[in-house]
């Protein structure tokens, strides 16, 4: 169709031509020069409405939650005395969807008129990115020709991240004190023991020591006792792309705060880890805490200068702890040898890795107390932990 829209006023041209070469004439010439003009002219049309429409958008509220759909507004307006023919919307759509309101749509504005529509706007990542109108497509009023133009001042929003609660963990066990010491002495023969004392946790014992040298022999700690898990959050970003570490970034304080969540409310304390600075760790005992771990997570910032290797590197030791997690976006060998370094008390290891593919080299290899997860970036947060 639009081929045929072309032929029609290259015909016309191409009969000016021959009329001026063969007949000559002023009637001959005004047509030539008409159609001469006349692409000009629909160029000169487009750019007049570009110049002349007004396009106002707006969000029910600046600060939206990452999910969840909220009301937006957008409003186009003809100041002008001409018509506007033909506008086509197209909205941002790699972060973002805009129900209620077609991209195929064709728009008409009379003089002096205004379109309105509401829809709603659901933005799929926590972070600040573009949303709404990206571009809008212009043509004159034969349908002819056409200009795709960018809004020079985009809309720009704040997401927060989505608050999660899970019911049930894809793996959930915690060890209990018997079954600490059972995998210690089965895996670290060579730890520090002493003689049992009077007073001392009897749960530390290590009988197969005692057993040995017949009398009762105790485990050393190594660290304060905090019976609670680690929450360890990779708080590097590895790309310059937006498209690619925005992502892997909301699935990390996702799973953060839904574990953190979760562990809360079956009254299992838990330390969130994302940073070397005594800010960046939040011990989480109650709703409260998570509600303040929730708010620090929803203005935190991955950095390139945040290496998750220097920050296992100045943990030093994950000792006390009943469980530790970790949650990753590279794949890294040398990132799991620091993990199993820092593993002082031989505890179970949970590694959640925001990756659609497995690690190469990296298994279980038999170990119980290692178990990786593949949480992926797309499916929604409660489907994968």
């Amino acid at each position: 169709m639009r081929k045929l829209k072309f032929l029609i006023p290259a015909a016309l041209f191409v009969l000016s031509l021959v009329g001026i070469s063969f007949y000559g004439g002023p009637v001959t010439y005004t047509f030539f020069w008409l159609m001469l003009l006349f692409p000009l002219v629909c160029w000169a049309y487009i750019f007049f409405v570009l110049a002349a429409l007004k396009i106002y958008q707006k969000p029910d509220g600046r600060n939206m939650v990452c999910g969840k759909a909220s009301d937006f507004y957008i409003t186009l307006q003809n100041e002008s005395i001409f018509s506007f023919s033909s506008l086509r919307i197209i909205f941002y759509s790699s972060f973002s969807t805009v129900s209620e309101i077609n991209d195929n749509a064709v728009y008409e504005l009379p003089p002096h008129s205004s379109l309105q529509r509401t829809a709603k706007l659901l933005c799929r990542y926590r972070g600040e990115y573009q949303v709404g109108i990206k571009q809008i497509v212009v043509s004159d009023f034969f349908g002819l020709f056409s200009f795709t133009w960018k809004l020079q001042e985009p809309l720009s929003v704040i997401v927060a991240p989505a608050m999660i609660e899970l019911n049930e963990l894809r793996s959930d066990e915690l060890p209990s004190s018997a079954d600490r010491d059972s995998l210690t002495e089965r895996t670290e023969p060579d730890i520090p023991l002493r003689e049992y004392a009077e007073g001392d946790d009897v749960r530390m014992l290590n009988w197969k020591a005692s057993a040995a040298m017949q009398k009762l022999m105790l485990r050393e700690r190594k660290g304060e006792e905090r019976s609670g898990i680690a929450i360890v959050m990779d708080p590097g970003r590895y790309s310059e792309e937006t498209e690619e570490y925005l992502p892997p970034e909301n699935r990390l304080i996702e799973s953060m705060l839904a574990l953190s969540l979760y562990y809360v409310k079956k009254n299992i304390p838990a330390e969130a880890i994302f940073g070397m600075g005594p800010d960046e760790r939040r011990l989480i005992r109650s709703v409260s805490d998570h509600e303040l771990l929730y708010e620090t997570m929803s203005r935190f910032s991955f950095r390139e200068d945040k290496d998750f290797e220097e920050l296992l590197l100045s943990l030093r030791a994950l000792s006390g702890y009943r469980l530790l997690i970790f949650i990753l976006q590279k794949e890294d060998p040398v990132i799991f040898e620091r993990i199993a370094q820092l593993n002082t008390d031989l505890v179970p290891v949970r590694i959640y890795l925001a990756s659609e593919e497995a690690p190469e080299g990296v298994e279980n290899g038999g170990d119980q107390r290692f178990a990786l997860f593949r949480i992926g970036t797309e499916k929604a947060t409660e489907a994968v932990l």
